[in-house]
């Protein structure tokens, strides 16, 4: 569309260069009396009358049809070619009329048909040669001053003329017709080529966007594969640091580890000892156990014989009270007895010499009852000392069979408490041979975390090395994707400037 558009307007601006030509011609002829002398010499004068009226009818067709051509032009109407071609038609004869007829002005015809030719059209090479005709045999018979200048023009050379127009519009016919067969060939080609160029164009602009799509998600990807490398850089870094700081707190740890080792050590020593010395504690313990039993067993015998004693005491004290009511009783009779003897001597005073031996015997008893009852006051007396130290000695015993009581409920006590330091003494000997084989145990552990942590250390190290390998790599990384970011820009652009120019060609 666009192509045929320019063509109108290149004929366009032809047409109108041959109506200007057309216009000069008259110029130059009517005004400025151009070749008048030639024309003078050939017996060829200036037109007047009906002939100067046609000449003007001649000037005027070709301007008329030309703004009739300008106005389907605008329109873009089918017909605007045909107009072209009469109003070249019709500007050959004006010139030819305007120019007095001249021969030399008849090659504006040949010029013509080669302008109407561009159209590749032959029924405009038809109607040119048509109007040609109809031009000549008119202008011959009807006014031949305006076709050939003079009214005396051979007939022969005009056939001449119209022979060479014919051959000339036949050639040119032929040459359109070949054109077009070869055009309708290359046209027919052009097509194949076309779909194949279109289909080609298609693929090509599918790919060119699969390829912008592609290095877009390539750039976005590249993006944020520099932005992870970069962050990976970084962590890298702050790990690397990181790492190191853990190694030293490592080699600190180990250090303070194995000192913790030789403490541990120190103290599964010093817990053998306790243990040791529990063990010792515990016999001696169990062996004052043995010695608290003994006592008690002891005691329980001096309790038992105390209180046996006690018991006797009890006894004696109340046989002395019965003796002491005895001795009362003696004491009675001898009072009696005594009373009883007064009585008598009274008795025998009173016979007289009858009863002197009687006397004599009163007097007897009397002496032995106050005898008896000096005894009784003794005895009483010597028994009441005795009483007194039983009362002293059961309340002596009384005291001491509570001490006793006391010391034996202390040594039960005593017992007791043995018996509770015994199983203490006991647990805390289990505890304290716990505590030996944990010790032992820890040391073994210690021991073995301290291998554990010498091989983490070293481990560490080599893990140090490795980050380090890394972080380099990903240094390169970062660089190799910024550098495949200004590849992949540059392959956008590139892409960018191939869709453009697909999307032009297959417009």
């Amino acid at each position: 569309m666009n192509s045929k558009r320019n063509n109108s307007k290149t004929m366009l601006i032809l047409t109108t260069f041959v109506v200007l030509l057309s216009i000069f011609t008259h110029l130059l002829h009517r005004q400025f009396q151009f070749l008048d002398g030639y024309l003078l010499l050939q017996g060829i004068t200036n037109v007047v009358g009906g002939l100067y009226v046609m000449m003007n009818v001649l000037f005027v067709i070709p301007v008329v049809l030309l703004v009739l051509t300008f106005w389907l032009y605008r329109k873009q109407h089918d017909a605007q070619q045909l107009f072209m071609a009469l109003t070249l038609t019709f500007s050959s004869i004006s010139i030819i009329a305007g120019g007095d007829g001249l021969t030399e002005y008849h090659f504006s015809i040949f010029m013509v048909v080669a302008m109407i030719a561009s159209f590749q059209q032959v029924k405009y090479i038809i109607i040119s040669t048509a109007i040609f005709t109809v031009h000549h045999l008119t202008g011959y018979f009807f006014f031949p001053q305006l076709l050939c200048g003079t009214e005396d023009y051979s007939f022969a050379l005009l056939m001449i003329h119209a022979i060479f127009l014919v051959m000339t519009a036949v050639s040119t016919s032929i040459v359109i017709l070949s054109t077009r067969k070869v055009e309708t060939r290359l046209a027919v080609d052009n097509e194949i080529a076309e779909q194949q160029l279109q289909q080609l164009l298609r693929l090509i602009n599918e790919e060119s966007n699969h390829l912008h799509e592609l290095s877009a998600q390539i750039a976005i990807d590249s993006s944020a594969s520099f932005d992870s490398s970069q962050n990976i850089t970084n962590a890298l870094s702050k790990f690397q640091q990181n790492a190191e700081n853990e190694a030293n707190s490592l080699n600190e740890s180990v250090r303070k580890n194995e000192e913790s080792i030789q403490q541990l050590a120190g103290i599964h020593e010093r817990t053998e000892n306790v243990t040791q010395n529990a063990k010792h504690s515990l016999e001696r313990a169990a062996l004052g156990k043995e010695k608290v039993n003994a006592v008690t067993n002891q005691m329980l015998v001096i309790t038992e014989t105390v209180a046996s004693i006690k018991h006797l005491i009890e006894i004696l004290e109340s046989q002395s009270k019965d003796i002491s009511n005895s001795l009362m009783v003696v004491h009675n009779i001898s009072e009696q007895t005594k009373l009883l003897a007064l009585n008598a001597s009274i008795e025998a005073a009173r016979a007289g010499d009858a009863g002197k031996g009687f006397s004599v015997v009163a007097s007897e008893i009397r002496n032995l009852a106050s005898s008896t009852q000096e005894s009784v006051v003794k005895m009483d007396s010597v028994l009441e000392g005795i009483q007194l130290q039983i009362g002293n000695v059961a309340q002596k015993m009384q005291i001491g069979m509570e001490e006793i009581y006391k010391g034996d409920q202390f040594i039960r006590e005593s017992e007791h408490a043995f018996e509770t330091i015994l199983e203490m003494i006991s647990t805390l000997e289990q505890d304290i041979d716990h505590i030996s084989n944990a010790s032992k145990d820890v040391v073994n552990q210690t021991q073995l975390s301290s291998s554990l942590f010498n091989e983490i250390a070293h481990m560490n190290g080599q893990s140090l090395q490795t980050v380090s390998i890394i972080t380099d790599s990903a240094r390169q990384q970062q660089t190799a994707s910024q550098s495949l970011g200004q590849v992949i820009t540059q392959l956008n652009a590139v892409t960018t400037k191939l869709k453009a120019l697909t999307d032009q060609m297959h417009s």
